[in-house]
């Protein structure tokens, strides 16, 4: 059996877990996980509002799943937690072999 997780590692497994429950954040977080890119590019990528686009991007990066840096009047994001993405490949593979 394994060791019982202390309450605040535990607290912040279900704000990653909640962070990662919509699915254009899903897909931000796979867009983003080889390659640093502006939110200029986001934007263009998923054809969405630049105020939605922005509010994903704070809460993925409040729960520590991404990271930004400013460059000049841009902002960059990447993925912080690299073990996110493999997590979400094998949550969609798992998924795939359910529902084949």
């Amino acid at each position: 059996m394994m060791k019982q997780l202390p309450p605040e590692i535990v607290n912040f497994q279900a704000d990653v877990i909640k962070a990662l429950g919509h699915p254009l954040r899903i897909q931000m977080v796979d867009f983003l996980h080889n390659k640093e890119r502006s939110v200029t590019e986001i934007i263009k990528h998923f054809k969405v509002d630049a105020s939605v686009v922005s509010r994903q991007l704070a809460i993925l990066k409040r729960a520590g799943i991404l990271a930004s840096r400013k460059s000049g009047l841009n902002v960059y994001y990447s993925v912080a937690m690299t073990q996110v993405p493999a997590f979400l490949r094998y949550v969609a593979q798992s998924l795939r072999k359910k529902f084949a």
